[in-house]
């Protein structure tokens, strides 16, 4: 309830009993007492105010409060990214390091020990840009040591996974050749004309078509 309905309540209660020959003043009384109501009024208007600007301040300051927060966790973020990719090119050199050092290993002939590092790389590094690279190569080095059945199962594996691989057609011609090392030549022969089917233009579609020959030329001959 507002104060001055009270004010007025009180006021009328006062003023009911006087009566005029008491010596009161009563016009005296009612300018007094709504001056009193008057200042009570500004006061409360006062006070209604100031908890107006108080509720605004608290605005302000919850505003502030929640950009702050909003900075904070904006600056938390950058910070994850910038050393998210800050390790990634740790990753990066790390794995160019390792493939690279399994790559020579290959080259120079040190079979055992280029398959042991393919497989680390692609252990420890599966989504680094050359892990379908390594992939081909691990498998040549188990061809390089005659370890046909690994040599095959990766080759495999390889072409499933990796259909447009650039070295793909490369990768049937050395299974053709891990074939013909396990006594396969069906599948050998299978290989080549996949081969010879699918890329006609490779560069090294001579070799297979050489290959193919040999491997088909007893079979002719039984038949003639």
């Amino acid at each position: 309830m507002s104060i001055l309905p009270l004010l007025c309540i009180t006021l009328m209660v006062m003023v009911s009993p006087v009566t005029a020959g008491s010596g009161i003043n009563i016009d005296k009384v009612i300018i007094n007492h709504n001056s009193k109501i008057k200042k009570l009024n500004q006061k409360y208007k006062s006070l209604l105010n100031e908890i107006d600007q108080l509720k605004e301040h608290q605005k302000v300051d919850d505003t502030k409060v929640k950009e702050l927060f909003r900075l904070l966790e904006f600056r938390q973020t950058k910070e994850v990214v910038e050393q998210t990719v800050t390790r990634i090119k740790k990753d990066n050199i790390k794995a160019k390091k390792l493939y690279s050092s399994a790559r020579s290993l290959l080259l120079t002939d040190q079979f055992e020990e280029s398959v042991v590092i393919f497989k680390k790389y692609m252990d420890e590094y599966p989504d680094n840009a050359n892990a379908d690279d390594a992939h081909y190569w691990l498998a040549r080095s188990y061809y390089a040591m005659q370890d046909h059945v690994n040599a095959k199962n990766t080759f495999l594996v390889f072409q499933q996974d990796n259909p447009k691989h650039h070295k793909f057609s490369n990768s049937l011609l050395e299974l053709s050749r891990v074939y013909v090392g396990l006594n396969e030549k069906d599948k050998a022969i299978d290989m080549l004309k996949l081969m010879v089917k699918k890329t006609p233009n490779h560069k090294s579609i001579n070799k297979a078509k050489q290959l193919l020959t040999e491997l088909t030329k007893p079979i002719k001959e039984l038949v003639e």
